[in-house]
């Protein structure tokens, strides 16, 4: 009898296990990073820095995935791609977004052409920073997470001729990556401003459909620009190019207040990293290219508050034609000369 008792509840609990290796498991929710740059870029290993840390936090409740090189999305279409929950999350340039966000414009506005980072961050890491944080949110319904990454000087880049001075851009068609204002300033300059995503660009230089481009040492070097013709570099500093972190809002309301605050933790510790790695990146990116052949010319401080003094003749009519909160331009305009910047 104490036999048959025994097995019968063998049998019961084996089916019990059996019952529970069946049932499915719970599946770890899919939180996608859209990139449009390429595995080695310095906003990339921001982000994997970010996944990591985020991993520590919440372990396998979420299945984080980052899709690098535009695989899901260019950054271009990344206000439409979170509006449609295509996507949980993106770190778009500013220069993507003024579209959607007419004051996204405002750090490529002629009033910050040639300043550098320390500048940048002075105006950007305060209140203004958080009403443009703000303004993003209300018109993108996302949430920005904090803190922006750094991509650092924009510069003109040449596969054809070296451009030693400001007159030596008249003529050339130049490659931009979005933004009316980045347009606009090039044709102040006296180019023509050719559209070209960045995914797109080194066949765009191997086929001559472009020889002078408009971005970064790092984004050059990274992407092997080098290789694809670009010899000469003009360093004028066009704008320091950020990326606003961003989450859909639809996914973002409805996480625990634990999971928000992970996620805000988790990012806030690669943001300061990151912002430290670009400026070394930026550095070491162009003491490569340098080394590799690179000629590089620097424009004077006196030339680019020339420059920048020329080209705020056309910011009127570009706060006029995106829209620009007044409010929004004299704050940034009070916070920039304080801190010396000649207009």
């Amino acid at each position: 009898m104490k036999t048959r008792r025994s097995m019968m509840l063998a049998c019961a609990t084996a089916l019990v296990a059996s019952a529970f290796s069946a049932a499915p498991a719970i599946s770890a929710e899919k939180f996608r990073i859209s990139l449009e740059t390429n595995p080695t870029h310095i906003r990339n290993k921001g982000a994997a820095r970010f996944a990591e840390e985020l991993k520590k936090r919440v372990g396998d409740k979420l299945e984080i995935e980052i899709y690098p090189s535009g695989q899901l999305f260019r950054d271009r279409d990344i206000p439409k791609a979170l509006r449609q929950d295509a996507v949980e999350m993106a770190i778009p340039g500013t220069w993507q977004l003024d579209g959607v966000a007419p004051v996204a414009a405002l750090q490529s506005l002629p009033m910050f052409y040639g300043l550098e980072g320390p500048i940048v961050h002075k105006v950007m890491d305060g209140p203004l920073g958080e009403v443009l944080s703000k303004k993003f949110e209300e018109r993108m319904r996302v949430k920005v997470l904090g803190k922006w990454f750094d991509l650092g000087c924009q510069h003109f880049f040449a596969a054809d001729a070296a451009v030693n001075t400001y007159d030596d851009l008249k003529g050339r068609k130049i490659r931009y990556p979005g933004g009316t204002t980045n347009a606009a300033r090039m044709t102040a300059l006296g180019g023509t401003p050719v559209l070209i995503p960045f995914p797109d660009l080194p066949g765009a230089l191997n086929q001559g459909v472009i020889a002078t481009v408009a971005t970064t040492y790092e984004s050059v070097r990274t992407s092997k620009l080098d290789e694809a013709g670009l010899k000469y570099s003009f360093e004028d500093c066009q704008y320091f190019g950020q990326y606003v972190p961003m989450i859909r809002m639809s996914w973002w309301s409805k996480q625990s207040k634990e999971m928000q605050k992970a996620v805000q933790d988790a990012w806030n510790i690669a943001a300061d990293e990151e912002r430290a790695s670009a400026g070394k990146a930026q550095a070491e990116a162009r003491d490569m290219l340098i080394k590799g052949g690179m000629k590089a010319v620097r424009a004077s401080d006196a030339d680019r508050t020339a420059a920048r003094k020329l080209l705020m003749q056309t910011q009127p009519g570009l706060i006029e034609k995106l829209k620009i909160e007044k409010e929004v331009i004299d704050s940034a305009m009070a916070t920039l000369k304080a801190a010396g910047v000649e207009f």
